[in-house]
C-alpha cells in the first residue's frame, strides 16, 4: 500500500464564555488575537469588518475568519475589537490597531466548523472553537 493513515493533532481549540452574545463574539476575537500573538498597543488605525452567516455559529466562524484574514494577510495587529451591530445573521464591528508586519507567535490556517455550538450555560453564553493550526 503506498500510504498509511497516521494520527496528526494539528488542531487547537479554545473555549470562550461571556455574559452576552456580543461579548462572546468580542471575547472569541480577543482569544484569536492572543493565540496568534497579534496584539499591539497602538490603535492608530481602524478596520471595519462586516460579515453574514446563516446562524450564530456560522456567523461566529465567518467573523473570526475575517479577523484571521486581517491579521495574516493584511498584517494588521490589533489593540482591541468593538462590535457595533450583531443580530442572528450579521455582525459589523471594528478592529483598532495598525498595519505592522511583525512576526506572529502562532499560525492558524483556518477557523473550523468542527463541533461548533453556542449554548447558554447558567447566565452566560459558551462556545468551543477549533482552529486548524
Amino acid at each position: 500500500m503506498p500510504y498509511e493513515m497516521i494520527d496528526h493533532t494539528a488542531d487547537m481549540g479554545i473555549k470562550v464564555s461571556a455574559h452576552g452574545m456580543r461579548a462572546l463574539f468580542e471575547e472569541a476575537a480577543r482569544a484569536l488575537i492572543e493565540v496568534l500573538g497579534a496584539h499591539i498597543e497602538s490603535n492608530a488605525e481602524e478596520v471595519s469588518v462586516i460579515t453574514e452567516g446563516i446562524d450564530k455559529e456560522d456567523l461566529l466562524v465567518r467573523w473570526l475568519q475575517e479577523i484571521l484574514y486581517e491579521i495574516e494577510v493584511q498584517d494588521f495587529r490589533i489593540a482591541f475589537v468593538r462590535i457595533d451591530t450583531l443580530d442572528d445573521t450579521m455582525v459589523a464591528g471594528k478592529l483598532y490597531g495598525e498595519h505592522a508586519p511583525t512576526p506572529l507567535a502562532g499560525n492558524i490556517k483556518a477557523v473550523t466548523y468542527h463541533n461548533i455550538t453556542i449554548k447558554r450555560v447558567d447566565k452566560a453564553f459558551e462556545t468551543t472553537i477549533i482552529f486548524d493550526a
